[in-house]
């Protein structure tokens, strides 16, 4: 990764109550955690303040982004990468129609930032008019840092969407940091896998979160118990079984895995791409490669 280089500007000093950074903050990737690093570097307490909903959902609702993670998620991401609190604004109609100055006196002022951490693309305000010269002319203390690059790829949300959107989930986990996660209720569905020998977990998840590319991945499947076990986890709409079915999230747990788990939350980190979803002449040639899928999800995890 990139190594990020700051630049800062006094103001007030460091007087303040806290190190203060914002925004969206989805999926928290290596540049935001960038930025929460700077934050705790100034050896006041960490806040992070972010928002939700999306900005887009209410400025550009047919265009929203679909999310990199649920907004719990977030704050438990944010908390475990430096942050001693986490604020969350509510993104509605008057906030988004503050102007610079009254988003600095309404919000940023009653926190009494000792100093505000931001990127170098920071926007705030009403039609994004603020900027980081309009903090500073405010007398706030600014640090701002460059986009970080891993392997000279930018770490950001838009990108990390577009891979994920390609199964490209080992490209991804480099600028999250972690593999992609992707969590829900373990619901009832067709029970095909029962039937042949392969039962899955099929998981219903908030219909706003980014779910990667139909195929097979090979990952890890995290019970509510905090047990981790190995999953060959398979995203499509099982083509050689039925027509026109619905896309469905559905993980085979190995380990010799045999537990009810309707009801309860399943989180699935994906690892490895292992193929797109096929169509196969009948049962013996899909199973066949589901065993391969096994293996293989053996192998890599």
């Amino acid at each position: 990764m990139t190594p990020a280089t700051s630049t800062s500007t006094r103001g007030r000093g460091r007087g303040g109550s806290s190190a203060l950074t914002i925004g969206v903050f989805d999926g928290v990737h290596r540049g935001h955690q960038a930025l929460l690093a700077a934050a705790k570097a100034s050896g006041l307490p960490t806040t992070a303040l972010t928002f939700d909903p999306h900005p887009a959902a209410l400025l550009s609702p047919g265009r929203t982004p679909k999310l990199l993670g649920t907004l719990p998620e977030r704050r438990e991401l944010l908390k475990s990468h430096g942050a001693d609190s986490v604020q969350v604004i509510a993104f509605d109609h008057a906030f988004a129609a503050l102007t610079p100055d009254a988003f600095i006196e309404q919000l940023l002022r009653p926190l009494s930032p000792g100093c505000i951490v931001v990127g170098e693309d920071f926007r705030f305000g009403c039609e994004r008019r603020g900027d980081v010269e309009t903090l500073r002319a405010a007398g706030l203390e600014v640090t701002v840092l460059p986009g970080v690059f891993v392997d000279g790829v930018p770490a950001r949300s838009t990108v990390i969407r577009q891979m994920l959107a390609g199964g490209q989930v080992t490209e991804a986990a480099r600028l999250l940091g972690r593999p992609y996660t992707l969590s829900g209720e373990v619901v009832h569905g067709r029970k095909l896998g029962r039937t042949i020998g392969y039962p899955t977990a099929n998981i219903a998840s908030d219909t706003r979160l980014l779910v990667p590319a139909p195929g097979v991945y090979a990952g890890v499947a995290t019970l509510p118990d905090g047990r981790a076990l190995r999953a060959a986890i398979s995203i499509g709409t099982n083509p050689t079984v039925t027509e026109n079915g619905p896309l469905t999230v559905e993980a085979f747990l190995l380990d010799g895995f045999d537990e009810d788990l309707y009801g309860q939350k399943l989180t699935l980190a994906f690892v490895h791409f292992l193929r797109s979803t096929v169509k196969f002449e009948g049962l013996a040639p899909l199973l066949a490669q589901m065993a391969r899928d096994v293996a293989r999800t053996e192998q890599l995890i």
